[in-house]
C-alpha cells in the first residue's frame, strides 16, 4: 500500500487539561470568589468522574496560571484579583505551529536576557535551586517520567536570578505557555521524561549563570529555545 501524504493527527487534551479548562471557566464566570476555599480533590473527582491524579494535575495547572492558591496541607483558595491574569492566553495546540513558534520567538527574546542578568546577578541560592531541578530532571531521564514542573521550574529560577521584578512578574504570568512549550517539545521528542539532549542543553545554561558569564548564559539558552522549536519542526528567528 502506498501512502500519499504524512497525516496529521490532532493531539486529543489530557483529561487534567480538559478539567483546567472547565474549571478555569468557571473561576471567569466568578462562580466562586477569591478568598473562598476551592473544592476538595476528592469532590472534584467524583464531580468530573476522574482519578484524584487527574484532579491534582488540572489544579496545578491553576495554580501555575494564577488561578488558585495553596494553603496549608492540600487545600486550595481562589487567587485574589491582584493575583489572577488579566490578560489570559488559550490553551495551545500543538498542531497551530505558527502560534507555537512565535511563542518560542517570545521566550528566547525574555528568557536570553534574563539568562544574562541572572549570570550577573544570582545570589548563592540560585545556582544550588537550579541544581536541584536539573537533578530531578536527570532523574526522570533515567526513570522515563514526565519532567514538566521540574523543567518549568528551571526556567522560573533562572528569571528570579534575574532580579528583575517586572520579568519576574511577567513571566510568573506567562508559566502556562511555558508550560505548554515544554509539553510540545516532549511529545515531539517522543520521550515520556527529557531526551539526554535537553538535559545536557540546561546542564549549559546552568554552567555559564554559576560560571557568572553573561555572554555564554545568553547564547546558551538561545540555543536550547531555538533548538527546542526545531525538535517541534519550527524554525524561529527565520526572516524568509
Amino acid at each position: 500500500m502506498e501512502f500519499l501524504k504524512k497525516p496529521h493527527l490532532k493531539r486529543v487534551p489530557k483529561l487534567s487539561e480538559q478539567v483546567a479548562e472547565i474549571l478555569a471557566s468557571e473561576l471567569e464566570r466568578a462562580s466562586i470568589q477569591p478568598g473562598e476555599a476551592f473544592p476538595s480533590e476528592a469532590e472534584l473527582s467524583e464531580r468530573f468522574e476522574v482519578s484524584r491524579t487527574v484532579i491534582r494535575e488540572a489544579l496545578a495547572r491553576l495554580k501555575y496560571d494564577g488561578l488558585l492558591e495553596s494553603r496549608q496541607g492540600s487545600k486550595s483558595i481562589v487567587a485574589q484579583p491582584g493575583s489572577q491574569r488579566a490578560f489570559r492566553l488559550d490553551r495551545l495546540e500543538v498542531t497551530d505551529l505558527a502560534k507555537i513558534g512565535y511563542l518560542y520567538e517570545f521566550r528566547a527574546i525574555l528568557e536570553s536576557a534574563a539568562a544574562a542578568l541572572a549570570a550577573k546577578r544570582r545570589s548563592q541560592e540560585n545556582p544550588e535551586n537550579l541544581r536541584k531541578h536539573l537533578e530531578t530532571m536527570e532523574q526522570a531521564v533515567k526513570d522515563h517520567l514526565d519532567a514538566t514542573a521540574a523543567n518549568v521550574d528551571f526556567h522560573m529560577e533562572i528569571v528570579e536570578a534575574s532580579g528583575n521584578p517586572f520579568l519576574k512578574d511577567f513571566m510568573h504570568f506567562f508559566r502556562g505557555k511555558i508550560w505548554d512549550l515544554v509539553q510540545a517539545d516532549r511529545d515531539c521528542s517522543n520521550h515520556q521524561g527529557l531526551p539526554p539532549e535537553v538535559q545536557q542543553e540546561h546542564v549549559t545554561i546552568f554552567k555559564a549563570i554559576s560560571a557568572e558569564d553573561s555572554d555564554i548564559a545568553r547564547e546558551a539558552i538561545l540555543t536550547h529555545l531555538i533548538n527546542a522549536a526545531r525538535r517541534s519542526g519550527i524554525t524561529i528567528f527565520n526572516s524568509e
